[in-house]
């Protein structure tokens, strides 16, 4: 049975499974709950969080049209997203199989629910959920494929990292790069770097290009999409104490040439570490960093709330309410006639209670008295000593 790729046809999905035991089965929960003493998003929460996960679906049309690796990539962080929502009290991870299979089976990607192995599956969504890294629940779904491609999806080094395909060492002037330097060059370029490779990966399949070109382009690809890839590596360095690489930089290079040639700078010291420290850095960086009681998907919603522009939270049926509030606030110091400075700082301060609320998953109620609109306090300027 197919059922639509929307809440309304999750919700169908879960009640057809779990009718028969349960009277809310098809129903948004309205408690609280967790695992491993991380929250899941809050009830007030879960219709919103619920509507972003499937808009997102929807708007890569349902990942049909993609390169195996590509798909499962997409696939995987879809589940890690609908996990973070939780929506249901009971029978979350038997719904979202089932949904990940038609999805599967629709895009041309078949797998079997059978051959999902459980212990990949658990530690995928365990580790998903505390670090907001899909790549454990992406690889438990891609290994339940029908058919796979021999091709390599990436090429791992120590811990996990990925790494890139095998290279003569590049030629040129090398310059000395500095980690932070490195991370902002990464900040820049990866984005640009993701679509090139695809792009290359997808001419090479379309053009019938050798198959160990297609191999290292696929090897490209999954590093530069990688969670533990170029970005992870510069801070495991950092972490090691060490300040800077030495790479061929030239202004001529492509996004995808600028982030090859940073990654290879990056693998060369990485190589130079000493393997038991690397392996107690590694393990160190893995640790989940959200203390108890916290939920990753609320603190990545309140970053989102804080990054954007007021025309976008209102765009976001997750944090229009939120933005309501600020406006109104704005609005109603303006009314009292306070200068703009005075608006602006209201309208700050709103903004951060707005985004503590929303970490924490308390409901938002806009007559609060933190929301009145009143201007925020700061302490008189102390007065001058002027008998000196």
């Amino acid at each position: 049975m197919d059922f639509p790729l929307t809440p309304d046809g999750y919700r169908a999905l879960h009640k057809h499974m779990f009718g028969d035991l349960y009277e809310w089965a098809g129903k948004d929960r309205s408690v609280n709950i967790g695992k491993g003493g991380s929250l899941f998003a809050a009830a007030p929460y879960v219709s919103n969080g619920l509507d972003a996960v499937f808009k997102d679906l929807n708007g890569k049309e349902g990942f049909r049209g993609l390169p195996r690796a590509e798909f499962f990539d997409r696939l995987g962080n879809h589940m890690n997203e609908l996990n973070a929502v939780h929506p249901f009290r009971e029978g979350n991870g038997r719904t979202m199989r089932v949904h990940a299979a038609q999805i599967a089976r629709q895009a041309g990607h078949p797998i079997k629910i059978a051959s999902i192995d459980e212990r990949a599956w658990m530690d995928g969504s365990r580790h998903g959920f505390t670090t907001g890294d899909h790549r454990g629940l992406s690889a438990a779904l891609s290994a339940a494929a029908v058919t796979r491609d021999l091709g390599p999806e990436a090429r791992m080094g120590p811990g996990g990292m990925a790494m890139l395909p095998p290279r003569d060492p590049p030629a040129g002037q090398r310059y000395k790069m500095s980690l932070a330097k490195v991370r902002e060059e990464l900040d820049k370029y990866m984005p640009p770097a993701r679509a090139e490779a695809a792009d290359r990966l997808r001419g090479m399949i379309k053009d019938g290009a050798p198959s160990d070109q297609i191999a290292s382009a696929r090897t490209e690809l999954a590093y530069v999409r990688h969670a533990k890839g170029p970005v992870y590596q510069s801070h495991l360095l950092t972490y090691l104490g060490a300040r800077d690489v030495e790479a061929v930089i030239s202004p001529k290079q492509t996004p995808m040439e600028r982030v090859r040639e940073i990654g290879s700078a990056l693998a060369v010291q990485i190589n130079m570490q000493n393997t038991a420290q690397l392996q107690r850095a590694i393990r160190a960086l893995e640790k989940p960093i959200l203390p108890p009681g916290h939920s990753p998907a609320h603190d990545r919603l309140a970053a989102t709330f804080l990054k954007n522009s007021p025309d976008k939270n209102l765009a976001d049926p997750r944090l229009a309410p939120a933005q309501a509030i600020v406006d109104a606030a704005m609005g109603a110091a303006r009314l009292r006639g306070d200068s703009s400075k005075t608006v602006d700082a209201v309208g700050e301060a709103t903004r951060k209670t707005i985004a503590g609320k929303i970490r924490s998953g308390e409901p938002l109620d806009p007559k609060a008295p933190e929301f009145v609109g009143k201007a925020p306090t700061t302490p008189a300027p102390p007065t001058k000593d002027r008998t000196r």
